[in-house]
């Protein structure tokens, strides 16, 4: 996986040089100081520190994940508290799973290829089985020559078209990643003169359990999601599913090393932007295509 660095700049002169002055931060160029929680998302919040920490643990801590109401009965704080705190948070890790894209060599240097597939997310107003209400979005996994799932990749799409899985590639993975997909037409897009793409068409069969088989991990990721998703709401509004979905993936991405979650998620704080409450309540989805 290849990742995509910021470093933290000065507000008024952008210099990236700085250093620490008690809690709050000072610019090596023109001497301004400003707090340390300025520019992220937790820029003007009048909770203590230390229920952020609590928060980002809790919210970490599992594979499931933790509603606003459970999260606002641990911290002791109201619900609309406990929801603008959970949707900051889940903003940071979803800006910070946009800095890594699918397609780098493996942890021992092999090369690894990228599987993708199209998935229908359920939403808050489903209208059955079929694709009316749903939330239409691509799915990418890692694999390794041993079959291990590496890291994962989900957006939303306006649709399967060709130019949603060409604006997928482009933000989600390398240009020289070899792209494994089922017979979906619009997948066409992926390959490239650099890119490579591999059809593996399984038809109606019942997906393989074995670890090696195509499309292990990614099944394993989509169905992780959908557990997750129902196990913890009743429902998600389409223009909160982004942040849901890149909460999902930072986690999933992270849990060989879980006593550094606390420590990822400093940081993605730290990198982040500021989200104000309105804009937290009335902001448009974003979607690819």
């Amino acid at each position: 996986m290849a990742r995509r660095e910021a470093l933290m700049a000065c507000p008024s002169c952008r210099h990236d040089r700085n250093y620490l002055c008690g809690r709050r931060v000072g610019c090596t160029r023109c001497n301004r100081r400003w707090s340390i929680t300025a520019g992220t998302v937790m820029s003007g919040t009048k909770l203590p520190l230390t229920t952020w920490f609590r928060a980002m643990h809790i919210m970490t801590s599992t594979k499931q994940g933790v509603s606003a109401i459970e999260l606002g009965r641990r911290l002791g704080v109201s619900y609309p508290t406990a929801w603008y705190l959970a949707k900051r948070l889940r903003r940071a890790m979803t800006e910070r799973e946009t800095r890594y894209v699918l397609g780098g060599s493996g942890p021992d240097g092999a090369p690894v290829v990228v599987e993708a597939d199209d998935v229908y997310l359920g939403g808050e107003r489903n209208q059955g089985s079929g694709p009316g209400g749903k939330t239409r979005m691509i799915a990418a996994t890692e694999r390794y020559e041993d079959g291990r799932m590496g890291h994962v990749a989900m957006r939303m799409v306006t649709g399967f078209t060709s130019r949603a899985v060409r604006a997928f590639a482009d933000t989600c993975l390398t240009a020289t990643v070899r792209v494994h997909t089922d017979g979906l037409k619009a997948f066409l897009a992926f390959g490239t003169p650099a890119r490579s793409h591999v059809v593996t068409v399984s038809g109606s069969r019942r997906p393989s359990r074995q670890r090696t088989a195509p499309f292990h991990g990614l099944n394993t990721a989509i169905a992780n999601l959908s557990t997750a998703l129902k196990a913890t709401h009743k429902a998600i509004a389409l223009q909160h599913t982004s942040d849901y979905l890149g909460a999902f993936c930072w986690t999933t991405n992270r849990r060989h090393n879980m006593p550094g979650m606390i420590h990822a998620a400093c940081r993605a704080v730290a990198t982040s932007s500021i989200l104000t409450r309105h804009r937290a309540y009335d902001e448009i989805p974003v979607l690819l295509g």
